[in-house]
């Protein structure tokens, strides 16, 4: 094998480039999205885009068994709960949302988005998420 051979296969055989990701954080430009898509794999940390309020991530491998769904009259509410080094409640609010209810529990979506404003009433049965809050749970509120 001649050198220059080696040489070539080497660089066929480097680094390529990345693809974009559909797990990178969302495009604050782009078209409002309740959420990533669902990975196939599992992915390793949820990002919550809070709009002006920036990011807040937690890592899946904190994700608590003890989460929950419920129907309200204006929507969907999903709480779940993070035990890292503080126990964090984090609930989200909208309409259409049991399949990332779902998606959340397979540690499947990369990142969930706040929109900036209530869109129609659903009916379109896209995913609206209208508030994600997050709070740290002490013992007086774990109850």
């Amino acid at each position: 094998m001649s050198a220059e051979f080696l040489k070539e296969r080497l660089a066929a055989l480097g680094p390529k480039p990345e693809p974009e990701s559909d797990a990178a954080l969302p495009d604050p430009a782009a078209p409002y999205q309740a959420h990533g898509r669902a990975s196939n794999a599992p992915v390793y940390t949820l990002h919550c885009a809070l709009g002006k309020d920036g990011f807040r991530s937690f890592q899946y491998a904190h994700l608590d068994s003890d989460s929950a769904f419920r129907i309200e009259p204006r929507g969907h509410v999903i709480t779940v709960r993070f035990a890292g080094t503080r126990t964090v409640a984090v609930t989200i609010r909208g309409r259409n949302l049991g399949r990332l209810y779902d998606y959340l529990h397979q540690h499947r979506i990369p990142w969930l988005m706040r929109a900036d404003r209530d869109f129609a009433d659903g009916a379109d049965k896209q995913p609206l998420i209208t508030a994600i809050e997050i709070e740290e749970v002490t013992e007086r509120t774990a109850h």
